[in-house]
């Protein structure tokens, strides 16, 4: 149960964020993927209007990131900005930007893990070879929170209020579309999947004609990321909390955003034929879940992990599974070539 059960999907960000000002006065919050026209962008605007301490943004583009602070600033005179480049389907620059983090002098509250990537109509691979989707939403966040999560702890141990710390990852709908193929990740589609690694070929059909595949497919690519993204949050939440650390993940709904860059026509197309216009929200109401997550302070270790429409949400089985939230953490220690013990 949240504070404010009359939340719902036309509740807006700014909203939101005002009912939780009290708990957003003076934090220091990282947000990844804050590009204009973005989430991350609506995510900073809802926050800095409740006098934050320091609004952390990053992104792969520093034209775009300065163009985003540019905005905050103006808005919110008062409210420090800061800038970080990272470039989450890359180890080296996910190293580089965490070295970063971790020299601040600052605290860091709250991480918001919104970055990511969508349907990508062809198998595309991250400069360490990753499929891009899982490379970048899950495997790219999963380096950059655990390089960074001293940090959080130091945090959480000067904080007079447990669970206040929280680190929130941006999954989404598109889950149901897909587990985690923990026999081919990468979609080189080599061998059979098990049954419990097989895609939702039912829901993929219904966006558009495709034969089902062991190979790369968008939107069974898509699923597997974002259902990656709430078995981290899981696994975070499940073991950090005694440590003062909630984590979350949410699901923002239908928002037209620079999201759908990737996306051919065709998967486009699909997707908005199955989909109610009327169904869309706005950027603003697209980031009430995440502020609900990230600050409302009846939420703990009970609760979630995924969130939607600004209340707990009811996601797949298969994301919410606790031995593939160990699998998935093991697999991801093995991928990016480094223990994180929780």
């Amino acid at each position: 149960m949240t504070s404010h059960p009359d939340f719902n999907k036309e509740t807006n960000g700014t909203d939101a964020a005002k009912a939780f000002a009290t708990q957003i006065r003076g934090k220091t919050i990282l947000i990844t993927g804050a590009s204009p026209n973005g989430l991350g962008q609506a995510t900073a605007h809802a926050i800095a209007g409740n006098a934050p301490g320091l609004i952390i943004i990053s992104g792969r583009s520093q034209a775009k990131l300065d163009e985003t602070a540019a905005g905050l600033r103006k808005s919110f005179p008062s409210v420090p900005v800061r800038i970080l480049i990272v470039d989450l389907g890359s180890f080296k620059s996910i190293r580089t930007a965490a070295a970063e983090v971790n020299a601040y002098p600052e605290d860091i509250d709250v991480l918001i893990n919104n970055a990511g990537v969508m349907a990508i109509a062809e198998r595309q691979l991250t400069e360490d070879g990753l499929e891009m989707q899982f490379g970048t939403n899950h495997i790219g966040h999963f380096l950059f929170t655990n390089l960074i999560l001293g940090k959080l702890e130091a945090t959480a141990a000067k904080s007079s209020t447990p669970g206040s710390t929280r680190i929130i990852n941006l999954s989404s709908f598109g889950h149901q579309l897909g587990p985690v193929r923990f026999s081919d990740p990468n979609f080189e589609g080599k061998k059979e999947l098990p049954s419990e690694e097989v895609a939702n070929w039912d829901l993929i059909k219904s966006f558009y004609k495709i034969e089902k595949t062991n190979g790369y497919e968008a939107w069974a690519s898509y699923g597997q990321a974002k259902t990656a993204n709430v078995l981290f949050a899981l696994s975070l939440r499940d073991h950090l909390y005694k440590r003062g650390i909630l984590s979350f993940a949410v699901h923002p709904g239908g928002i037209n955003t620079d999201l759908s860059r990737n996306m051919s026509s065709e998967l486009y197309d699909g997707l908005m034929n199955i989909m109610d216009p009327n169904s869309f929200k706005t950027h603003d109401q697209g980031v009430s879940t995440t502020i609900v997550a990230a600050f409302d302070p009846k939420l703990d270790e009970k609760s979630g992990p995924y969130f939607d429409d600004c209340q707990v949400g009811q996601p797949n089985p298969w994301a919410t599974n606790a031995k593939s939230a160990e699998k998935l953490w093991t697999l991801s220690e093995e991928i990016v070539g480094q223990k994180f013990p929780l």
